[in-house]
């Protein structure tokens, strides 16, 4: 009786944490709007100077005022890392159904031409 309860008790432990893990989804379209707008406030003219494609992933939050505040830039490019940073912090985005106070994990990549 004892091994029973204590087998019972894994099983409702287990399940209990798998279904208390599952992920959100994030509705693509929304984050493909928001990779959009983000691309216009870089623009075209990246002043750095590279010589291959170079990838790079911002880390940000939108607060209550709808403006992203990046939390981190991780590029192997310091220069790229602070030109992104200044171009997209605090802007004010458009984008309607992101939720405000959520980190945001956007890869981006930058073509040489």
């Amino acid at each position: 009786m004892k091994n029973l309860k204590t087998i019972i008790a894994v099983i409702a432990i287990s399940l209990s944490t798998v279904f208390s893990i599952s992920a959100t989804e994030v509705n693509p379209k929304k984050t493909k709007t928001l990779r959009t707008e983000m691309s216009s406030f870089i623009g075209n003219n990246i002043p750095v100077q590279l010589n291959k494609t170079t990838t790079a992933e911002v880390t940000f939050i939108i607060n209550n005022k709808n403006e992203i505040v990046v939390l981190s830039v991780n590029s192997k490019v310091s220069e790229l890392n602070s030109f992104l940073k200044r171009k997209l912090n605090y802007k004010i985005i458009t984008v309607k159904g992101i939720k405000k106070g959520e980190i945001y994990k956007m890869p981006l990549k930058i073509n040489v031409k």
